[in-house]
């Protein structure tokens, strides 16, 4: 079918596959369900056509196809009185005044699709207009390679459509030809259902079958299903749209249209849309906005910056006289901020009177005498921030937490802000494996916490791994040192780029003896310790206790089932048999909270895996890690220092002796207090935490207290996690980030400005992923 048959079909009032038709229809082929004949899948190009989603590159492009021909497809609104068929005509014609008709009225959005595809092979631009929440919107669709040559990124592909109707008089009828008419459309696309994600919704309308597609594209755009599901806010458990690797994300999107009649029956028009993810991810949320405020000030001493607090109160005050923030006030001070400045605090808050009072409250700590002459750090529970002794980043030290610090829905909305590095982490590996995503982001919030040692080992290196390429490549954070607690050791090394195939460790841990029986599970190490018979069973258990570890050594002898794993500050872990552990407690008048986790790490027991857990972690190094140069100069001229629990040097990089210090630590008790306190002998002095949740920050703020008139070094220490469980996960790094800037660590604010400058291309434009599946 040609334009100009195209055109006339449609102002002459014939509709194909209308509501109308279908309503007139004979019964007996009620059932029918109409697909295009195509004899390969389409590749129908879909582009955002709002202006915050589309570079200046595609404007000019889309531009260019403007002034030559174009094509309009306009849903109006339903409300005015004259009734006329939504219309598809030239762009050199005037638009005309469209109304939507009823349901009864309307033209089918897979009809109207069917039209656009004709256009579009002879090359033309086809734009669909429509209202969503009373604002205009557009869709640009154009023919995929066509897009391809013109290096126009799309957000979606449309690869298939289908149409039905049903009338019925019994239930489930309806919900059975949405079935098929929706695997008529994946048919027609040559894709699998098993891969494909379904959401259903009714579309009465033609302005809302038009918004339905256009959420459709943007979840894709923006890899996240929560649009399908709810309003913002709800069900964010499925936030992002997690997709195996190398392959493409499918949405069938099924339309219905439910309308009346005169007799008892319903009829059904069940319209399906196949949508491919495109190579364009949507622009990433800006992370300082006017609900989360950020306000870096630099100086040279601390009566510069009082100086600059004054300015910026006084700016508020002009500033509140306006019905909203304007974030070129907020740019301002971005522009003026200068990293090489020897002070620096932040202001944080999540309105403009809050930052008004977090500002005084900033005053009166600068002048108070346990900040400006003592160097007492400051910081306010909104995250505002200034130390008068910063420590710099020549003891920047990387800390990776242990197993058990994962939870369920952890840092679901990261990926609305970062959606490039979620791309880089897709292609380099399984991203819902490496953080265990069917767990972690279940519906079920039990299911997270019912987590195997092996399902949370893994997920907890996933979300370091994650959180190291967050800090080291989004904001050039370099770590001088690095340590882990227990199994954190692991992370430390598959996070910072020294292991060649970190991914391929995912599988091998899921499969592993060590973690699924030998020390986890039914404890076979532990049997063969124990001497057990086959009848007999093991209830095994571990207790945190506030005791003194030589308290706990001195009765270990009358209870040989259980074991001292872990000196931390203050408080330490007892393992073992159940019995004997609350037994021990007794004899010490202690009590202890259980942490009700089977795992004989860093007991008696696991010196029996030994080899195993050597042999398991001794694996092949990247070229660069085993260069000096590249260490130093990915370390800004000096190569990271990896500190073991296992012995008090710096671990040598070779395969070996990582291999060796893992299984060290593994397999015997575990003094972090002495590992806390090596470091920082060698220099360690601010520790940022580096996944999931903040528990080995409290460990060591309290070590670091506890000895600070025991150890060698005078100088002071402090702790920050850049996660904190229950907290907004990007409050809680922009919370890291101005700890981080107050001790005067060098890193980029590029992504937390980029959004506050009106001269700036879109984030996407930036980023313009390549090598993504179509």
């Amino acid at each position: 079918m040609n334009l100009a048959h195209t055109l006339a079909t449609l102002h002459s009032g014939q509709t194909e596959t209308s509501i109308a038709d279908t309503a007139n229809a004979d019964k007996a082929i009620a059932d029918s369900v109409i697909t295009e004949k195509l004899a390969k899948p389409l590749r129908i190009a879909v582009l955002l056509g709002d202006a915050v989603n589309l570079d200046s590159h595609s404007a000019q492009i889309l531009g260019t196809f403007v002034e030559r021909e174009r094509v309009q497809i306009c849903a109006a609104n339903a409300n005015q009185s004259t009734a006329h068929e939504p219309t598809l005509h030239e762009s050199k014609m005037h638009e005309p005044s469209v109304h939507e008709p009823s349901v009864y009225e309307q033209r089918s959005l897979t009809a109207l699709l069917g039209q656009a595809t004709t256009a579009i092979e002879q090359g033309k631009l086809v734009e669909l207009t429509f209202n969503d929440a009373n604002l205009p919107q557009s869709l640009y669709l154009l023919d995929g390679l066509r897009a391809a040559k013109l290096r126009l990124h799309a957000h979606a592909f449309i690869a298939g459509f289908a149409a039905g109707n049903k009338v019925t008089g019994i239930a489930n009828a309806a919900v059975e030809n949405v079935a098929a008419v929706a695997n008529a459309a994946l048919t027609a696309a040559k894709r699998n259902p098993a891969q494909t994600v379904q959401h259903q919704l009714v579309a009465k309308t033609l302005n809302e079958a038009f918004v339905a597609l256009r959420q459709g594209v943007t979840a894709l755009a923006a890899r996240t299903q929560a649009p399908l599901y709810g309003k913002e806010g709800e069900n964010q458990q499925t936030g992002y749209w997690f997709s195996d690797q190398h392959q493409a994300r499918v949405l069938c999107l099924n339309l219905v249209a439910k309308t009346s009649s005169q007799t008892d029956e319903s009829r059904h028009l069940n319209q399906s849309i196949v949508l491919t993810q495109g190579t364009q991810v949507i622009a990433p949320k800006a992370l300082v906005d006017e609900n989360r405020l950020f306000v870096p000030i630099s100086g040279d001493s601390i009566n510069e910056l009082k100086a600059k607090l004054f300015q910026w109160l006084s700016s508020l005050e002009i500033g509140a006289l306006n019905t909203s923030f304007a974030s070129h006030q907020l740019a301002f001070w971005f522009e003026r901020y200068d990293a090489n400045a020897t002070l620096a605090l932040v202001l944080m808050a999540a309105s403009i009177d809050d930052l008004k009072l977090e500002a005084k409250a900033m005053l009166s700590a600068l002048e108070s005498d346990a900040v400006r002459h003592h160097g007492q750090h400051f910081k306010t529970p909104a995250g505002s921030c200034f130390t008068a002794k910063p420590l710099g980043d020549a003891g920047l030290t990387f800390v990776y937490p242990g197993v058990g610090t994962v939870y369920a829905n952890m840092f679901n909305n990261l990926h609305e802000y970062f959606p490039a590095l979620y791309h880089q982490l897709e292609r380099e590996g399984d991203l819902s494996a490496m953080l265990q995503s069917p767990q972690i982001y279940a519906a079920d919030v039990k299911i997270a916490a019912g987590m195997s040692l092996s399902q949370q080992a893994i997920s907890g290196v996933g979300a370091s791994y994650l959180f190291t390429k967050l800090l080291t490549q989004v904001f050039n954070i370099k770590p001088k040192m690095a340590l882990g607690y227990s199994m954190g050791e692991a992370a430390m090394w598959a996070s910072l780029d020294v292991w060649q195939t970190p991914h391929a460790m995912i599988k091998a841990t899921e499969n592993s003896d060590i973690f699924n029986h030998a020390i986890s599970g039914e404890l076979t190490a532990v049997r063969r310790a124990w001497q057990l018979k086959d009848n007999e069973s093991i209830v095994w258990n571990s207790f945190v206790v506030r005791a003194n570890s030589h308290e706990i050594k001195a009765l270990l002898p009358e209870f040989p089932r259980a074991y001292l794993a872990i000196i931390q500050g203050d408080t330490c872990v007892i393992a073992g048999c159940e019995t004997s552990c609350k037994a021990l407690l007794a004899t010490l008048g202690k009590r202890g909270i259980a942490a009700n986790r089977v795992t004989a790490m860093h007991t008696a027991p696991a010196l029996l895996v030994h080899g195993q857990v050597q042999d398991f972690y001794t694996q092949a190094l990247k070229p660069e890690a085993l260069e000096p140069k590249a260490l130093e100069a990915a370390a800004h001229g000096s190569p990271i220092r990896f500190i073991s629990a296992a012995q008090t040097a710096p671990v040598t990089v070779d395969s070996h002796s990582i291999g060796r210090a893992i299984a060290d630590t593994f397999c015997s008790p575990l003094d972090f207090s002495a590992l806390i306190q090596n470091a920082t002998e060698q220099g360690a002095k601010l520790f940022v935490e580096v996944g999931a949740d903040r528990q080995t920050s409290t460990l060591i703020d309290k070590i670091s207290h506890a000895h600070a008139g025991q150890s060698t070094v005078n100088e002071a220490t402090a702790a920050i996690a850049c996660n904190a469980k229950g907290a907004d996960a990007i409050t809680s790094l922009l919370k890291c980030l101005a700890q981080l800037i107050s001790h005067r660590v060098p890193l980029s604010l590029a992504s937390l400005m980029q959004p506050l400058s009106a001269n700036a291309a879109p984030l996407s434009s930036a980023v313009s992923p390549k090598g993504e599946p179509l």
